[in-house]
């Protein structure tokens, strides 16, 4: 017979298993740290995209037309269902000169699709919106409803 050298150069099915299973470990361990810390990244890019609303809103109430409209109620809100939708009395960027087309404008988008796709919710939950009003004094304010909490500009 023929002397077969021992000179093994690789780990063994066991060692393997091991590095494997100390890895799971470790995965389950920080699984919640990591979920906790993409829901902060999602719950801080809808806070920024309510403070970029809110001075765009701003912007937009500078045009001397746009202001003149501040008493038709107007609101801006942003949710997974409808995506961006702003209301009030007759706002219409089709025949107005004020709020919504300045708005658009400011927004850098010519219509509400553009709008829908550009200014997204990021937080998981059907329930979660982003605020905007501008009250008759032309104070806009932002607010984020999670279903749990708020979020105050």
């Amino acid at each position: 017979m023929k002397n077969l050298k021992k000179d093994n150069k690789g780990f063994s099915l066991v060692e393997l298993i091991v590095v494997v299973l100390i890895m799971a470990i470790i995965a389950v361990a920080l699984a919640p740290q990591i979920l906790k810390w993409v829901n902060n990244s999602r719950i801080s890019s809808d806070v920024n995209t309510m403070q970029t609303l809110v001075g765009n809103a701003q912007v937009a109430m500078a045009n001397e037309k746009a202001y003149a409209e501040r008493t038709k109620g107007i609101s801006i809100k942003v949710d997974k269902t409808n995506g961006c939708v702003v209301s009030g009395t007759s706002l219409n960027a089709a025949t107005s000169d004020g709020f919504l087309k300045k708005f658009y404008e400011v927004c850098g988008v010519t219509d509400a699709a553009g709008l829908k796709k550009a200014y997204q919710v990021k937080q998981s939950g059907d329930n979660v919106e982003i605020l905007v009003s501008i009250d008759a004094n032309a104070k806009v304010t932002g607010k984020i409803n999670n279903g749990v909490d708020s979020v105050n500009d």
